[in-house]
């Protein structure tokens, strides 16, 4: 719809009258409560696109992305509750956002006067490989956030970046803002066309970013394919996305019907596998940022489950151990290798751990990174 004729006729004066000096029509009543009325129709959409600008990009910007929002900020409720305990995060996909269950850990941990353990913190987002990794960095340590140590999950499914399985191409760009344009420049496809896209998100947030206030306000309410709030719902106060309810062991039947799902999909992925330039760029990346701010870092393999191993070719296998091993020899890096850690029953699908498998897993991961930062201490 074109309203420069509709605002020229509201703003630009009436004429005094027809040519010849002849008086113009009257206008009616009517008409010019209609003009008013539209006019006030246009101030206030005008209105409401400014306050949810404000709102959205200047008051609350973690409503552009409540996943990462919510966690930093019981990042740093944690963080007030327990000084001087050297805080540890933990960075990678849904296996890790359901893997990790830091409660666990404080209802196991030593807490030893003289050595105060590792605060860990689950700092994963759903669907997360390097980049969004990398993304999720860059964030923490613009919000002012120094974490003494740093656990970046390694995965080889998400190392392949040609095709379908291009990581940027999961990233909503209604949850990007203008410190993720560096990210976008540099490892998107059409970083002009998102950018674009994400101007456009600013200026129409009302309308670009309704699912995401929705989804924060009446989830409900939205179409079952349109809720997105399951990567945030249910987020306990360390970071843990609670994953499927199941008891072990598990009923062989659904388990069965997951792994069935899932086997295709992955099998399909592992077919002409390659890990891409950009996933080894942002892993590298990653490692460097951190190293800049005083951060140390380890790599973890999260568990899978004996069926998922099997759907990883020979050649895959040796592709992807051989390029850990690489990384970790010429970065210096730790790894903590927690692939077999878990029996198959604990993996409701293969790769993600149930809420009783996320507590002890936890039980067994927290040990291991106080073991791999010996002398870690809170820095300032």
């Amino acid at each position: 719809m074109n309203l420069v004729p509709l605002l020229a006729k509201l703003v630009l004066p009436a004429r005094p009258g027809r040519p010849g000096g002849r008086p113009g029509p009257a206008v009616r009543p009517g008409r010019r409560t209609a003009r008013r009325a539209v006019g006030w129709f246009i101030a206030a959409a005008v209105g409401l696109q400014a306050g949810a600008f404000l709102a959205i990009d200047v008051v609350w910007p973690g409503l552009r992305d409540p996943e990462y929002a919510r966690r930093v900020g019981r990042l740093r409720e944690r963080i007030a509750e327990n000084p001087g305990r050297p805080v540890v995060l933990v960075v990678g996909s849904s296996r890790a956002s359901m893997g990790l269950r830091p409660e666990a850990w404080e209802e196991s941990r030593p807490a030893r006067a003289d050595h105060p353990d590792p605060l860990l913190f689950n700092m994963s987002l759903v669907g997360s490989g390097p980049m969004m990794e990398l993304m999720c960095l860059r964030r923490v340590y613009a919000d002012g956030l120094r974490p003494d140590a740093v656990v970046l999950e390694y995965w080889p499914p998400f190392l392949r970046e040609d095709g379908p399985y291009f990581e940027p191409d999961r990233i909503d760009h209604a949850r990007l803002s203008d410190r993720d344009r560096p990210l976008v420049r540099e490892y998107f496809a059409r970083p002009a066309e998102t950018e674009r896209l994400m101007l456009r998100d600013r200026f129409h947030p009302l309308y670009e970013t309704r699912h995401r206030l929705m989804a924060q306000t009446l989830p409900r309410w939205q179409p079952w394919d349109k809720r997105m709030e399951m990567a945030w719902g249910m987020l306990d106060e360390w970071g843990w996305l609670a994953g499927l309810e199941e008891k072990y062991p598990p009923d062989p039947k659904a388990r069965g019907v997951r792994l069935a799902h899932c086997g295709k999909i992955y099998r399909d992925q592992f077919q002409g596998y390659t890990i891409h330039p950009l996933a080894k760029r942002a892993l590298r990346e990653s490692v460097a940022l951190a190293r800049a701010n005083g951060t140390k870092v380890a790599f973890a393999y999260l568990p899978e489950a004996t069926e998922f191993r099997s759907w990883m070719p020979p050649a895959v296998e040796q592709a992807a151990q051989g390029y850990l091993a690489t990384l970790c020899r010429e970065l210096d890096i730790p790894l903590i290798d927690a692939r077999l850690w878990m029996e198959d029953g604990y993996l409701v699908d293969g790769f993600h751990l149930s809420r009783q498998g996320a507590a002890e897993f936890t039980r067994k991961f927290g040990p291991a990174v106080a073991a791999t930062f010996p002398d870690l201490r809170r820095g300032p």
